[in-house]
């Protein structure tokens, strides 16, 4: 009997990992962030036929960006950010949980200013692995979640930081994102961290 399932074709594939690879832990110490309102348009997860493990994760196309909106660039604190993936669900209707984990430097009033601004809105963060790859924390489907936080220590030795923790249900885990992000001072290009200034950058 023919398969009907035509549109799930399995895209399984050996998985090898050379020795002496390196395979670099954490985020890099900035992230790029935009409300979910601002965007007008995602790019797309391609689930055809063609597809395969190393692209079935990647998003293709842009994020397109209401009139006059850009992604806002935050500085984190160096070797505290995460990311982290799970699954979650039930058979049949499972998805992933995406967090990621954004330390700001200090608790003054502009970083302070921002959580008061992001605390009821729904965010997306473009998050770079340390090696520079995008990751994409928010979804079309789902509604993205913060939890916002201050801690200005104690001691002489603590630190006194504002954490960002986003937390987004998604069905893919944290896909990868090779498109353009638009900045203040210039259009990025995620797949090699290019700039392109724009008007005054």
């Amino acid at each position: 009997m023919a398969n009907k399932c035509t549109d799930q074709e399995t895209l399984y594939a050996d998985i090898d990992f050379c020795q002496g690879k390196k395979s670099l832990p954490g985020i890099r110490s900035y992230a790029y962030g935009a409300s979910k309102r601002d965007i007008v348009t995602w790019p797309k997860i391609d689930r055809s036929t063609k597809a395969t493990l190393d692209t079935i994760n990647v998003y293709e196309g842009d994020f397109v960006m209401a009139a006059d909106k850009k992604w806002h660039k935050i500085a984190l604190v160096p070797n505290e950010g995460q990311l982290q993936v799970e699954s979650q669900g039930t058979y049949g209707s499972k998805t992933f949980k995406v967090t990621a984990t954004m330390n700001m430097p200090g608790t003054e009033e502009e970083v302070s200013g921002y959580i008061a601004e992001a605390n009821n809105d729904e965010m997306v963060y473009l998050v770079p692995q340390r090696n520079g790859k995008f990751r994409v924390v928010g979804s079309e489907a789902f509604s993205p979640e913060l939890s916002l936080a201050q801690d200005t220590g104690k001691a002489a030795t603590d630190s006194n930081m504002t954490t960002v923790t986003a937390e987004a249900t998604d069905e893919y885990p944290a896909p990868f994102y090779v498109g353009k992000i638009e900045t203040e001072a210039g259009d990025i290009n995620a797949a090699d961290g290019t700039l392109s200034p724009g008007v005054g950058g």
